[in-house]
């Protein structure tokens, strides 16, 4: 069996980008619902959405960040 480079397959790498793009989503979206239900159970007021939704952004690029960091540090090895 063949034994491919890891650095000359631009499918992988397009690979990690839409699946970064996709957890990114995830993340807003899961901000976005957690803090709606917070604000209903609660009854807090409506910005509860708009901080949940900047936290799953925040979450979503440190997540991102990280798996970048590990998949480059692949790539050196």
């Amino acid at each position: 069996m063949d034994n491919h480079d890891k650095n000359s397959n631009p499918w992988m790498y397009a690979a990690y980008i839409s699946g970064a793009g996709t957890m990114l989503a995830v993340y807003i979206v899961i901000g976005y619902l957690g803090a709606r239900w917070l604000a209903e159970r609660f009854d807090g007021p409506n910005y509860w959405v708009a901080i949940g939704s900047i936290v799953g952004l925040l979450l979503g690029i440190t997540n991102i960040s990280i798996i970048f960091y590990k998949f480059m540090e692949e790539q050196d090895g």
